[in-house]
């Protein structure tokens, strides 16, 4: 892409999470597959307590885009400043000028206590500026749940290492669909993270039940066509064993033997393993292994899954969406 193309504004644009879209629409609630846990957050910085007043008056200062901002960090939980770029800078001549607008909004919420950054970087291709891994802070946090009384106060937890890259790599590859619909003049319905994208439903044994994609994604041909292709996401960066992977495999196909997807939405969505390690023949190694034990097993529909490396997934699942 050169410095003067742009991307349409990405998504989420706000605080509350978008009406659901075509597969999305029949119900609540999100996809599937049990995942990385509950995710833990760092608390507020220690400072001094903001009053009533102080608060309305930093809300009423705050513009739509700063509250764009605020909702996809919340939707996401951490992002980077590429990331926010990514979602909220892109009316700009140049990539330059996205950069610099950017890092003043960022540095300005920070300045309010709408946002933090956590106290240790994050180093590798991540390290400099784009190291610093944005938050909710507790100023931010006050503003939510004064738009929303049932949300409820976050934990002072600090998230593991562990926690945070794979918490961005969703974000990563969230950016990447966004980037590939551009490209290809098609249009990302929807991009919902774990939290949002979760399946409740009863097994066949009559327990009750969560299904947990890392990301749930609805892609269209064209913006506008009422025809969605659907997929459940699990990004994969090679700290878990193979058979921990079959797990969540089970757990999709438990959940597709009940019926509930189709009968509420008329189709079940592909699995996607989006798949990285730190070493790229480890990597390679994992993602023939977990498609060998998929392709051996009567278990598991093998039509029905994708395996990709993570920084070619959406390309590989919008193949054939380009229109030049």
């Amino acid at each position: 892409m050169s410095d003067h193309e742009t991307l349409p504004t990405g998504y989420p644009i706000a605080s509350t999470p978008p009406a659901a879209s075509a597969q999305a629409r029949a119900g609540t609630g999100g996809t599937v597959a049990p995942n990385t846990g509950p995710a833990p957050h760092p608390g507020p910085h220690a400072g001094k307590r903001i009053s009533a007043s102080r608060l309305r008056d930093i809300a009423a200062q705050l513009s739509s885009r700063d509250l764009a901002v605020l909702g996809s960090v919340e939707h996401y939980r951490f992002l980077t400043a590429a990331h926010l770029q990514a979602f909220h800078f892109t009316d700009h001549h140049t990539v330059e000028s996205a950069a610099r607008t950017c890092r003043r909004v960022l540095s300005r919420l920070r300045g309010l206590r709408i946002l933090g950054v956590l106290a240790r970087r994050i180093g590798g291709i991540r390290s400099g500026s784009e190291g610093m891994v944005y938050y909710i802070d507790a100023v931010g946090d006050r503003i939510l749940r004064q738009q929303r009384p049932g949300r409820t106060r976050r934990r002072p937890e600090e998230p593991s290492a562990r926690f945070v890259d794979h918490t961005l790599a969703i974000a990563d590859l969230a950016v990447d669909f966004l980037h590939e619909a551009h490209r290809r003049r098609a249009e990302v319905v929807r991009l919902a993270p774990e939290h949002e994208a979760r399946r409740r439903y009863t097994d066949l044994l009559g327990a009750p039940q969560t299904l947990k994609p890392d990301l749930y994604v609805e892609l269209a041909e064209h913006p506008g066509d009422p025809d969605v292709d659907a997929f459940f996401v699990e990004v994969d960066l090679g700290h878990e064993s193979l058979p921990t992977l079959l797990g969540k495999c089970d757990a999709y196909e438990a959940y597709r033997a009940t019926g509930a997807e189709h009968r509420t939405y008329g189709t079940f969505p592909r699995i996607v393993w989006a798949m990285d390690a730190t070493r790229t023949q480890t990597a390679e190694r994992r993602r023939d292994s977990l498609r060998r034990d998929i392709d051996n097993s009567p278990k598991y529909p093998t039509s029905a899954y994708t395996i990709a490396p993570l920084r070619d997934t959406a390309a590989r699942l919008m193949d054939g969406y380009s229109h030049d």
